[in-house]
């Protein structure tokens, strides 16, 4: 009778091992597809972010050239309007950038020199803000918008690591219960492999899937 009792209990133990390791071992391999993953996430999110920061970088060295060809014209347009000089002024003042003629022609409006309050040049006015400059702008923003997603994807690809070590300690423990003949040890070995098979479970369940 107690051999009997024995068997069945060396029978529930068996069960319970296999049961454990199956899915300990489809778990194991899910994470590690997983942590793969998101790692290839990472770096896709972290190389798009530094090629929006490259093209932010060239626009805002193209905004740069093109404010200082503004500069210069609205310099040699100054000069010739302090010395009455008006063709000269028109010949320069037709050859503002099509971007610098709207905030000239507002900053003309406000009368600068009868009016104080109004801005010292155009550059200072709303409605100067070049195509290249709010570009440049646009892609630092994309660039840290994608930064932050690439150190999302690293944080879930470490979490899937980390879950990794959890169900191979508990494919460890089944393994060593398996070595035991005494059923209070194969039951402690168990009952610690099945708590880290669900946090494995847990963790599968609640960290978001690529």
């Amino acid at each position: 009778m107690a051999e009997q009792t024995s068997d069945k209990a060396t029978k529930r133990l068996e069960i319970i091992a296999a049961v454990i390791l199956s899915l300990a071992s489809l778990l194991t391999a899910w994470s590690s597809y997983q942590a793969a993953q998101w790692s290839r996430t990472q770096s896709i999110m972290s190389n798009r972010s530094v090629t929006r920061m490259v093209e932010s970088s060239q626009l805002s060295t193209l905004a740069s050239q093109d404010a200082l060809v503004d500069v210069i014209t609205f310099t040699d347009w100054l000069e010739a309007v302090s010395v009455d000089n008006q063709i000269l002024a028109d010949f320069y003042r037709g050859r503002f950038r099509a971007e610098f003629g709207p905030a000239f022609e507002a900053w003309l409006e406000l009368k600068p020199l009868q009016n104080p309050d109004a801005p010292s040049t155009p550059f200072a006015m709303a409605e100067y803000n070049p195509a290249n400059r709010q570009e440049a702008a646009a892609k630092q923003e994309e660039a840290a918008a994608l930064q932050v997603e690439s150190r999302v994807a690293a944080e879930y690809a470490e979490l899937y690591v980390r879950n990794t070590l959890f169900l191979a300690s508990a494919l460890f423990f089944i393994g060593m219960s398996r070595m035991f003949s005494a059923h209070a040890v194969r039951l402690a070995l168990e009952v610690l492999a099945a708590i880290l098979l669900l946090i494995g479970l847990y963790t599968a369940f609640t960290v978001p899937i690529v």
